[in-house]
C-alpha cells in the first residue's frame, strides 16, 4: 500500500485522502480498529452502525461520502470516508478501549495539518522524515537514502517543467515517463515491464526497489530531459517528447559505457533489498 495514502495505528493501516487541504479517512478502517474485527466482520459492523445512525437521524451519515481508496489488491474502490470532525463523532458512537488513543492520534494529525498549512516547509520536512523512517525500516543505508531523496527532487523538477510546457493530461505524463524507461533501458520496456521484471506488486514503488546506479541513470535521463526542454524552448507534447528522447538517449549511452566498463548489466531483476549481500 502506498505510504502517503495511509496512516498507521497499532500497525494497522487507516486509508486517507487529502481533498482541498483536508484529510478524509476510511470509515471501515476506523471501525476495524475500534472493533478488532476482520475483513467481513468490519463491513458487517459498518452496515449495522450506519443503520443505527440513520435511525437516530444522525448528521454523521450525511457527512460521510464515497471516495475511491486504495485496497490491498492495488486497485481503488469506493468506500465511505469522512473528515476528522465526523470521524471523531463515529469513534464516540463505538464503545472501545482503542477509542481514546485513536482520538488523540487523529487530533494530533489535525494539529499537524494546521501547522503545515501555515508553514509548507514544515510539511516538506515531515514528509521527508517519514520517508526516511520507512526506508530505514527496509534496511536501506544512508547512501541509498541520500540518492533516493535527490532523485525525488530531480523528478519534481522534471514534472514541473512539463507543466510549464503545457503537458497537462495524465496520459501524456505517463507516455513521457515510459519513454524515459523505454530508451535508457534499451529493451523497449515501459515502467510496467520494468516493474514486472523485478517481481513487484502494483502497490510497490519501482524506484524504491532500484539500487543506487539504477536510480542515478534514471536521474540522468530526467535531468538532461529537463535541461533540453528548457534550452530548446520545447512546448506541447510532440516537442517535449522529442526533448525527452534526446535526454534519455544520453542516459542510454551512459548505461552502455558503464556496463562495458564494469563487465555486467546495471539493470537487475531483483529488488534492492534482495541485492544487499
Amino acid at each position: 500500500m502506498v505510504w502517503n495514502e495511509v496512516i498507521l495505528f497499532d500497525s494497522k493501516a487507516i486509508r486517507k485522502e487529502l481533498i482541498n487541504g483536508e484529510r478524509w479517512f476510511s470509515v471501515v478502517d476506523i471501525v476495524s480498529i475500534l472493533t478488532n474485527s476482520q475483513w467481513k466482520d468490519k463491513w458487517a459492523y459498518r452496515r449495522k452502525l450506519k443503520q443505527r445512525l440513520i435511525a437516530e437521524w444522525s448528521e454523521v451519515v450525511t457527512n460521510c461520502h464515497e471516495l475511491k481508496m486504495l485496497a490491498s489488491d492495488g486497485k481503488k474502490y469506493k468506500t465511505d470516508a469522512s473528515n476528522t470532525k465526523w470521524i471523531l463523532r463515529i469513534i464516540q458512537s463505538i464503545p472501545s478501549p482503542n477509542a481514546e488513543p485513536l482520538k488523540q492520534r487523529l487530533a494530533s494529525l489535525g494539529n499537524e495539518r494546521m501547522e503545515e498549512l501555515s508553514n509548507p516547509e514544515l510539511w516538506i520536512d515531515r514528509a521527508k522524515a517519514r520517508a526516511v523512517m520507512v526506508w530505514k525500516k527496509q534496511w536501506k543505508d544512508d547512501r541509498w537514502i541520500t540518492s533516493r531523496l535527490q532523485s525525488i527532487q530531480t523528478r519534481n523538477s522534471f514534472t514541473d517543467i512539463l507543466k510549464e510546457r503545457w503537458i497537462k493530461d495524465w496520459f501524456e505524463y505517463a507516455v513521457l515517463t515510459n519513454k524515459i524507461y523505454d530508451i535508457w533501458l534499451g529493451v523497449k520496456w515501459w515502467a510496467k515491464e520494468y516493474t514486472n521484471m523485478k517481481w513487484l506488486k502494483k502497490t510497490d514503488n519501482l524506484r524504491d526497489n532500484m539500487d543506487m546506479i539504477e536510480i542515478a541513470i534514471v536521474d540522468l535521463a530526467e535531468a538532461w530531459s529537463h535541461e533540453i526542454i528548457k534550452s530548446t524552448w520545447s512546448e506541447w507534447f510532440q516537442q517535449v517528447q522529442d526533448a525527452v528522447i534526446s535526454g534519455s538517449e544520453i542516459a542510454w549511452e551512459a548505461r552502455e559505457k558503464i556496463e562495458k566498463k564494469i563487465g555486467k548489466k546495471i539493470v537487475k531483476n531483483k529488488t534492492w533489498n534482495n541485492n544487499l549481500k
